[in-house]
Order: structure tokens, then sequence, then C-alpha cells
């Protein structure tokens, strides 16, 4: 039976894309909002330590994610560039070699995550005091990360084929578990027992468990895909190497970024709890706002992988320039905005005085940030999509160790700039690596990179 694959114009990909980011947004402020009026020792002093620990570990447990995207992010491009070509059995293929990667994955890193938990966050310098309340919540987390490494790829898959609606309300319904579990372990919900931030940690795995649940479902009602097994004999050796060709040069980018946000986390958390809580205000501030470029870089990276697969290559180029315009307008609003009503905004975290003075010496700084981002979100998923994954890995580990690190420890901690000095490294990091990229691809040396061969 051939499915019917959808066509969707620009809007109807970015859209969904854009509220499920949205959402999932909403819920982690949200999350923080509530451990953020959690005390740990039902002390005054103990309350917003919470976050402190949400905070430290958050980069660490990011790195679960990166280390999928290794996988996930060449099962989306290489899926999108199929369905343009019409190739059914390799889309199948790469489902079924992605899917067992990325359990395999899973299951080295849960392990990794649940054994040396206390030596990876010593590691950081988080504090002996925040890894005595977080610990447990990071072993749950970490440990069950198989749950996300099946559902990032299968999620990848379902909006390849231009179903961007469903992953939306799967979050949705993610969200709602999360932080109904989330009131009754903090707060004691409808009888439910109180187990403080360990309870985050099991809401986060449960809810993560049912959401992938939820998308085996789906994948086997919006595609072909049968079994497993099915498309493993004989095993399909071109698959993994196109797999291994986009996902390693585009995961190494991504765990690059992360393991030099690892570094500077660890400068961060050497500067004391209240930086630390402020930075983690920061990073959410910063999440929404980078939030439609995430879309706007996702959807048109689904468009540009198919008109690739199609041999449209003008088209793709025009598409990419089209939607960069768009996501820099965007983000210079947005971090105006953001910086004019930065008052209000940081008091909608926290009332503590010394960590609003901290925070808010730091969003000027948005404005020079964000507007450069958006050319590494947009312009990086093309060239992934299109095939040209070296360059952009290339030149972004070169800047994120050769600028970014550097310049955050020199203004940082050498010239004690704090936060404001982080984020100044940020934005120079940003804007190197941004122009570097618009002016790859209007090099056009992309369009001989297509992935896929002809049949």
């Amino acid at each position: 039976m051939e499915l019917e694959v959808k066509k969707p114009g620009l809007l109807h990909l970015v859209i969904p894309i854009f509220l499920e980011l949205l959402l999932t947004t909403i819920v982690v402020n949200i999350d923080i909002l509530m451990v953020s009026k959690y005390s740990i020792d039902g002390t005054k002093d103990g309350i917003g330590l919470g976050v402190g620990v949400l905070g430290g570990m958050s980069q660490i447990l990011q790195t679960q994610n990166v280390i999928f995207s290794l996988v996930s992010l060449g099962t989306g491009i290489l899926t999108a560039q199929y369905i343009g070509a019409k190739r059914e059995k390799e889309i199948n293929e790469t489902i079924a070699v992605s899917l067992t990667l990325n359990m395999c994955l899973g299951i080295v890193m849960g392990v990794l995550y649940y054994l040396f938990a206390t030596v990876i966050l010593t590691k950081i310098k988080l504090s002996p005091t925040l890894i005595g309340i977080g610990i447990n919540y990071f072993k749950i987390v970490g440990g069950f990360c198989i749950f996300q490494a099946i559902s990032l790829t299968i999620g990848a898959v379902i909006r390849s084929y231009g179903h961007t609606k469903q992953p939306f309300y799967v979050s949705i319904i993610i969200n709602i578990i999360n932080v109904l579990f989330n009131g009754m372990f903090l707060f004691g919900w409808f009888g439910a027992p109180i187990k403080g931030i360990t309870g985050v940690g099991i809401a986060t795995a449960f809810s993560r468990f049912i959401g992938m649940l939820i998308l085996i479902i789906m994948l086997f009602k919006y595609t072909n895909f049968k079994k497993i097994k099915e498309y493993l004999k004989p095993f399909p050796k071109d698959i993994l190497r196109y797999l291994a060709k986009i996902g390693v040069p585009s995961g190494m980018e991504h765990l690059s970024w992360n393991i030099s946000q690892i570094i500077i986390l660890s400068m961060v958390n050497t500067m004391g709890t209240p930086t630390i809580m402020a930075r983690t205000y920061l990073t959410v501030i910063a999440t929404f706002m980078m939030m439609f470029s995430i879309a706007l870089g996702s959807g048109t990276s689904i468009l540009t992988g198919r008109l690739v697969g199609e041999k449209k290559m003008d088209e793709a180029y025009n598409q990419l320039l089209k939607s960069l315009k768009i996501s820099f307008t965007m983000a210079g609003v947005l971090a105006v905005l953001v910086f004019l009503f930065k008052d209000i905004i940081i008091k909608g975290f926290t009332l503590d005085s010394e960590i609003i003075n901290i925070s808010k010496k730091v969003f000027w700084v948005y404005i020079f940030v964000e507007t450069g981002r958006t050319f590494n979100i947009v312009v990086v998923r093309s060239l992934q999509a299109v095939g040209d994954v070296k360059y952009p890995m290339i030149i972004g580990i070169s800047i994120m160790f050769g600028v970014s690190v550097p310049v955050a420890w020199l203004l940082g901690v050498h010239y004690q700039m704090g936060l404001v000095g982080i984020w100044l490294a940020y934005a120079i990091d940003e804007w190197i690596r941004g122009v570097l990229m618009l002016k790859r691809w209007t090099s056009k040396k992309w369009t001989k990179r297509s992935l896929i061969e002809s049949e």
C-alpha cells in the first residue's frame, strides 16, 4: 500500500513545530517555577535550591539528546530526500537502521549516566550540596534516556513525511503528564507522597515513556514501516554509510557545542548559586527567543531536503534565503522587546534581588546573540539537509573552542564580568559562524553534495 506523502507549504510545517517547541518550553518554564516554590528542607533558605540543581545538571543531561542527534538528524534528512525521490524501500531501511542504532546508544548512555552520576557531576564542579539534592533526579532522567532516543528518531521520520501536527499533539500529552506528576511529587497533589527533586525526575521519565509509546503507534500509522528485522536482512550498508555521512559531522557539531557549554557551565558553577540560578533563568528566556528560528529552520530543512531529492536546486536556494530574512527580522524584534521588558520578565521567575540584578545586566547582549544565532539555526540546518555537513562541523568546532570557550573564560572569569562576559562570548561566536555559514550557502558549493545516488 502506497501512503500519501504530504507536500505542505513552509507555514504548514513551521507552525506545528513552533507550537510544539513553545509548549515544551512553557512546561520547562513551569517546571522551574514549580521547583522554585519548593523548599528542599522545609525552610525559607531551602526555597530555590532545586533551581540550582536543575540548572547545574541541565547541560550534562542535554548531552543525551546531542548523542541521539547523531542518528536522528541523519534520519530526518535522509528520509526527506528519499521521500522526494519516491524510494520507499530505502525509507523503511533508514527507519530500521536508525531505530536500532539509537536504541543501542540509549542503553549504553543510560548505564553510563546511572553508574557514573557522582563522578560526572563532580567533574563539572557542581557543589556537594546540589549533588546530594539532585543525584537521584540525574540517575532517573539520564538512566532512562532510551525513551528519548526512540522518540527523537520516530519524530524525525514523521516530520519528514509532513506530519508535523502529530508530534505536537504528543508533546501536549507528555507535558500535561509531566506537570501533573511534578505537582504530585513536589506539593502532594491528590494525596501523593512528596518526593521532591527525585519526584521531578520520575515525572520526566514517565511522561517520556508515554510519549514514546504513542509515537511508536504513529510510526506504524503514518508510514509503511512494519518490523525492524524485515528491513535489516540483508543489512542495508548503504543506509548506514549515508547516516554516518550525515550524522557524524552533524552530530559532532552538536556534541562539540554541548561540550563547549559544559566547559562554560563549569565556569559558571564556580561563581556561586545565585549566578547558577540566574544562568538557568536566562537560558530559559533565550530558549523562548530562539524557538521561532528553530521551527523555521526545521521546516525549511524539510523543504530543502525534499527539493534536493527532486533535483530542484534553485528552489532550495531561494527557499533558504526567504526563510532567513523572516527569521532574522523576528529574532531582532523579539530581542529588543525582551530587553525593554526585562524587569517584568525576570521578576516572573524570581523576586530575589541578587539574582534579578545579575540577570538584568545580560539582557542587552541578547540582541546580538539571538540575531547572530538565527543564521546558525536556519542556514546550518539547510546545509545539513542538502548534504553539506562537513563544512558546518569544521567551522563550528573551530569557532566554539577557538573563540567561544576562551573568550568566555577571558571575559567572564579573568576580567570578572560574570554572565555578561559569558553572553558576549556567545554573541561573538554566533556572528562569526553565522556569517561564514551564509557565505557557504551563497557559494552554492552544496549543490554538488546530494546524499542519495540516482537509481
